[in-house]
């Protein structure tokens, strides 16, 4: 038979990541079917998977990935294209054609668990949308898409969601996980000791979302960005962080005496 539904397949979920963490890894931003924050000079990795449900191969089935922004009304769904508001990247960590590795499962594939089907390779996409790929019976596999956010709508900070169709359009499947897009911002200073009488140098400096709590604040997320700010000046710049939103720095020099401390909530500015 050719196309999955027909087959007896079905959807799965699918995850957000951002590019940057190598071949055979990725850095996951959010759980399955899970909803993230991203910035508009990010790539995203897309990761969608798919079951083999008891299923017929499915000997000739289509792919391809469409975005609506979840923001505007009404919804329209696009094909991911090379231009848009949401279009393939053609620079990541990904090769197109190449296979997503074990290492690279984004962990989607928990209604195979105990079932005993076995794991198979998919497929990663960069500066491409659609293929065809035979899915065998009693297996899953996951596929991969390299996605441009630089044209989202991030002054507004509006958000997108992605489905899985058939080249006729016929819907496989709409994640559930709403990706908000931000615009880049920074957090900027210089490292100095407790009474901001002498600048400290050499300081590790980590940016993490703030909860925002009064008086104790807490980091709320995993790490977003990390420097270590000048050996002479102390001077420190966080790249890729979300403009407008509160973060919890950390401050730390190793073998240095009471130097490892929190700060309140810091809003980042337009990079």
């Amino acid at each position: 038979m050719g196309e999955l539904l027909a087959a007896g397949g079905c959807w799965n979920a699918n995850r957000f990541a951002r590019d940057g963490a190598g071949a055979g890894l990725r850095d996951w931003v959010s759980d399955v079917e899970g909803d993230a924050d991203m910035i508009d000079t990010d790539v995203l990795i897309l990761a969608v998977c798919i079951d083999a449900d008891d299923m017929n191969d499915a000997t000739s089935a289509t792919f391809k990935i469409q975005w609506a922004n979840h923001t505007d009304a009404p919804t329209t769904w696009n094909d991911l294209a090379s231009t848009g508001e949401i279009k393939w990247a053609t620079t990541s960590d990904l090769v197109d054609g190449a296979t997503v590795v074990a290492a690279e499962d984004s962990g989607g594939n928990t209604n195979c668990t105990a079932k005993g089907w076995s794991r198979r390779d998919g497929l990663e996409k960069e500066g491409a949308n659609g293929f065809t790929r035979t899915i065998v019976q009693d297996a899953f596999e996951e596929f991969h898409w390299a996605i441009d956010l630089s044209g989202a709508d991030s002054i507004n900070g509006d958000q997108y969601k992605f489905r899985l169709t058939q080249s006729d359009g016929t819907v496989i499947g709409t994640g559930l996980g709403l990706l908000t897009v931000n615009i880049a911002g920074k957090i900027e200073g210089i490292t100095k000791n407790a009474d901001r009488s002498a600048v400290v140098t050499g300081v590790t400096v980590s940016a993490f979302l703030s909860d925002g709590a009064s008086p104790n604040p807490k980091p709320t997320a995993t790490l977003r960005s990390q420097a270590v700010s000048h050996a002479t000046t102390g001077v420190y710049s966080l790249p890729d962080l979300f403009s407008g939103f509160d973060y919890f720095l950390h401050f730390y020099k190793d073998a240095t005496d009471d130097l490892s401390d929190g700060s309140g909530p810091v809003t980042a500015v337009d990079a």
